[in-house]
């Protein structure tokens, strides 16, 4: 029997709150990987995108460190072997990290299935972080933020990006491309009431070199995460705008096979809307965040815990297992404002 099928299932089939929680618990009792480990090596970034808490001087000067090597080496032990998937870069920018093939490479070590980072690419442009090196130690997936397809646009929402260096990147991953085929891109476009007109027409299409088209297109709408420069969250222009924006560019996914996650209008409007009970007790237990300041929770001590042996103290089966046989609650859970719960199109 393949655990992980069946829950796989269970969610795309949408099968009753109990059964998804009672898999669960069955897969932290046989210590299955249920870990989603979202890592920061670095607390910075060479950009003050507008839209990202960078862009706030103060939350900037509360975010620094590096990871060391006695760090990673005791994040990885304890809990990269019951991880299901590892994302290099979860806010901050990962390419400064001096070592990424070593985090690749500790990834590889404990066996976790699937790893990607998450980059605006500048570094990768300027061939300071050259990426087959880390294709070739084990990176499947490169995660783009991209938030304009011209120069205007996307200079004005990523202060410190080139336009030109945006170019040489697009050609360097399609040429990665080539000699792994396997290897995936996945591009964010955050849209807001100044970029959405930037995914008209074919400017979209036309930023991406011959075998590096996307293979995942992921539009999100804005929205406020901490504090940033950007102040305009009305969601009418989106919606305005929807069919020969966001509308168009799912189409033109559709047409071209490509993978794309994106917002229905009606998505757009609720885009604060709540999570439920179960999706938030689920990412309470499983969702793993890394970084030189922190490792998962207060009182995980990555040097004498494990992610299993932790579950274990803190009765996370029995704790599931009570969920399942509860009714689900009437009241709201918390904001999944942050979430792509969008529709694949």
């Amino acid at each position: 029997m393949n655990l992980y099928k069946l829950m796989k299932m269970a969610v795309g089939h949408g099968l009753p709150r109990p059964v998804k929680l009672a898999g669960l618990a069955a897969m932290f009792r046989l210590r299955r990987r249920t870990a989603g480990v979202f890592l920061d090596p670095v607390m910075a970034c060479n950009l003050r995108c507008r839209m990202c808490y960078f862009s706030d001087p103060v939350k900037r000067a509360q975010m620094k460190g590096i990871m060391s090597d006695p760090q990673l080496n005791a994040c990885a032990k304890s809990i990269f072997p019951y991880a299901l998937k590892l994302q290099i870069g979860c806010g901050a920018e990962p390419t400064l990290y001096p070592n990424l093939e070593q985090i690749i490479a500790a990834g590889r070590k404990y066996g976790v299935p699937y790893i990607s980072l998450t980059t605006n690419g500048q570094l990768i442009g300027t061939g300071k972080c050259p990426l087959e090196p880390l294709v070739r130690a084990g990176l499947n997936e490169l995660t783009l933020s991209l938030h304009g397809t011209t120069q205007e646009v996307y200079e004005n929402l990523m202060p410190g990006a080139s336009f030109e260096t945006f170019g040489r990147m697009t050609a360097e991953i399609a040429r990665v491309k080539r000699l792994f085929p396997d290897f995936k891109l996945r591009v964010n476009y955050t849209v807001n009431s100044l970029n959405v007109h930037d995914l008209k027409g074919d400017r979209f299409w036309n930023l991406w070199h011959e075998g590096g088209l996307p293979d995942i297109v992921q539009l999100r709408p804005v929205q406020k995460i901490g504090d940033s420069d950007w102040k305009d969250f009305n969601p009418q222009p989106l919606i305005d705008n929807y069919d020969t924006s966001i509308g168009g560019v799912a189409a033109e996914c559709r047409k071209r096979g490509i993978m794309c996650i994106a917002p229905t209008c009606g998505q757009i409007e609720a885009v604060a809307g709540n999570q439920d009970e179960t999706e938030a007790l689920i990412e309470e237990l499983t969702y793993v965040y890394v970084s030189p300041q922190s490792c998962y929770k207060d009182d995980f001590n990555p040097e004498q815990d494990t992610y299993a042996a932790y579950h274990k103290r803190r009765h996370t089966v029995r704790r599931l297992l009570g969920a399942a046989l509860r009714p689900a609650s009437s009241g709201h859970g918390k904001n999944v404002s942050k979430k792509l719960n969008y529709t694949i199109k």
